[in-house]
């Protein structure tokens, strides 16, 4: 039940955060988007948007079963994280080509750039949750 739980927050902030970074370029190019041209016009209408936010909940989901498969979430190693980044590098092309992000080259690393660059600050943001909680744990134990 824990790991549904997981599953489900998880899955959730996969949405949340694709629909963050939507809302971002939207604001970098000065319009709204709710897809590619491309991706919305294949569809039925109002499904694009529908569609678009279950493959951003897939940013949350392949990572949170990954780490619940191989019992990733104690002990970070470096070859766990590369294997981790692996992993959702590769969702993240799947999806970026199922939701027709990149028309050529350049686009394509464009757009690994910008995976990368958010891959980090999550990264990040989870180390100092942990360092913040570790930190709480030692200082109570001390006292």
């Amino acid at each position: 039940m824990k790991n549904i739980e997981r599953i489900i927050k998880s899955f959730m902030i996969g949405i949340g955060v694709g629909a963050l970074i939507e809302a971002f370029i939207s604001l970098g190019i000065g319009e709204n988007i709710v897809g590619v041209p491309e991706f919305v016009e294949s569809l039925k209408p109002g499904s694009a948007k529908i569609v678009q936010c279950m493959v951003y909940g897939g940013f949350g989901l392949v990572p949170e079963l990954f780490s619940i498969i191989l019992k990733l979430k104690e002990n970070h190693t470096v070859p766990k994280q590369i294997i981790h980044f692996a992993v959702l590098t590769i969702y993240f092309l799947c999806a970026a080509h199922y939701l027709k992000w990149f028309d050529g080259t350049r686009a394509l690393i464009y757009s690994l750039i910008i995976f990368v660059i958010v891959y980090l600050v999550i990264t990040f943001i989870y180390y100092i949750l942990a360092k913040k909680t570790i930190d709480d744990v030692n200082r109570k134990l001390a006292n």
